[in-house]
């Protein structure tokens, strides 16, 4: 995908550290539907498949960004991760942990140049530092940062998961296609039973939803 699909996702002012940040790299980048079990997605390189940055395309310009800079320092990391297999053997230096310490640096170095409030509503952007302070491996597990971003989500009928009584029934939004049940909450996701297949799925508290 050309990267000028995700400057149309972005805010206007993010675009130059965007095109800075994808200065020199051979990441692939891709949009993709609403996905409730998560906002975005980093694959490593394999094979001859390059590596991939996935976020889904309903998201804000804001959300899409932080997600966006959040699966690029799984790349930053994966990437210096392989400089040092150069260097030293795989048992001397073991693989970083998804969203260890290496992983929380890169976010915050690769986010750096955004925390302007010519990018970020000056509302938001305390919440997004204090965020990147120890950035969790989700926004929507750090419920402060998830419920300023959803302000800035489109209007439409759609809820919170959190805010549906037991047992009620809804449809994901974005993806009307099938019902599920709500249940019991575990941590920060509640356990949800699609209608149709009786599987279990564990959907985040903030996960907009469309009641039925």
């Amino acid at each position: 995908m050309n990267p000028s699909v995700f400057c149309s996702k972005i805010p206007e002012l993010a675009i130059p550290g965007f095109l800075n940040l994808m200065q020199g790299t051979s990441v692939q980048l891709k949009t993709t539907r609403h996905r409730s079990s998560k906002s975005g997605d980093f694959r490593a390189a394999h094979n001859s498949d390059p590596a991939r940055i996935t976020v889904n395309d309903n998201l804000n310009p804001y959300a899409f960004l932080v997600t966006f800079v959040h699966e690029m320092a799984h790349y930053q990391t994966w990437m210096d991760y392989q400089q040092v297999k150069q260097t030293f053997t795989i048992r001397r230096h073991p693989l970083p942990q998804p969203h260890g310490n290496e992983w929380k640096n890169n976010f915050r170095q690769l986010m750096r140049p955004f925390l302007s409030e010519k990018v970020f509503p000056e509302n938001l952007l305390p919440i997004l530092c204090r965020y990147l302070e120890n950035p969790k491996a989700s926004t929507s597990a750090d419920k402060p940062l998830a419920l300023a971003l959803q302000k800035y989500d489109p209007a439409g009928p759609a809820i919170r998961l959190e805010e549906l009584p037991p047992d009620a029934i809804f449809s994901l939004h974005g993806n009307g296609k099938r019902m599920f049940r709500k249940k019991e909450k575990l941590r920060t996701r509640y356990r949800c039973i699609c209608m149709k297949t009786n599987r279990i799925y564990l959907v985040s508290g903030n996960a907009p939803v469309m009641p039925l």
